[in-house]
């Protein structure tokens, strides 16, 4: 079972959306966030994924805050919505949920991060400044469940087979791979390769198909085993 906890992600997050169908817990998560991230300029909301959804036509998200369990379904499908395409969304799961069935298939949707609002707001706050860092924000408890699901694959024998030859990229690919890495948004890679943005967002839904990723995290760590950003 695969998990995508990418190692870095674009740092200009100043678009937020939280998505959580409790009030009280919308003000305190927007409350958390704007604690945590100084950059973050714009905070919407939404109580259910109909509502999530009708923002997103509208506008871009950095970095959308997410509750699992909504009135209207699981959050699975949003959260691939958002972190997948050439703009990808960097997606916090925030739940009361800290069991297999909810932590991994998260994960597994895309997000980068898992914590869980049961937590005082200074710990909450403290794992959400860590997307700064460039570092995936996940509650202590779930850090350790994902550690023990590959101990005990270890333990029963399951071994990691050896990495294929990486797929090859062109040199214009590994441009635009780096600075995507870097955390150039298309418009800015695009100014700095002297192309159009049309073309980048081309470049960059070939470059990941070519590596196999689906968001700009797991990109960005795909850089970094090529060498391509330090």
């Amino acid at each position: 079972m695969g998990v995508g906890v990418g190692a870095q992600w674009d740092m200009a997050l100043t678009n937020a959306l939280i998505v959580e169908d409790l009030e009280m817990a919308r003000i305190w998560l927007a409350e958390v966030l704007q604690r945590a991230l100084d950059s973050v300029r714009q905070v919407d909301t939404a109580a259910t994924l109909a509502q999530a959804r009708n923002l997103i036509a509208l506008r871009h998200y950095d970095l959308a805050v997410v509750d699992w369990s909504l009135p209207d379904g699981s959050a699975e499908s949003l959260i691939q919505n958002l972190t997948q395409g050439p703009t990808p969304t960097l997606v916090v799961v925030a739940t009361i949920h800290d069991d297999d069935a909810h932590v991994f298939p998260a994960l597994q949707a895309g997000a980068s991060g898992y914590v869980l609002k049961t937590q005082p707001l200074a710990v909450v706050q403290s794992q959400l400044q860590r997307i700064a860092l460039g570092e995936p924000a996940l509650s202590p408890s779930i850090a350790r469940r994902i550690l023990g699901h590959f101990h005990a694959l270890a333990g029963a024998g399951v071994v990691a087979q050896p990495e294929a030859e990486p797929t090859p990229l062109t040199k214009r690919e590994e441009d635009v791979l780096r600075l995507l890495a870097k955390g150039y948004k298309a418009a800015e890679i695009a100014d700095k390769l002297d192309l159009s943005v049309h073309t980048v967002n081309g470049y960059v839904r070939d470059i990941y198909a070519k590596l196999g990723v689906r968001n700009k995290a797991e990109a960005t760590l795909e850089a970094a085993r090529r060498g391509l950003v330090r």
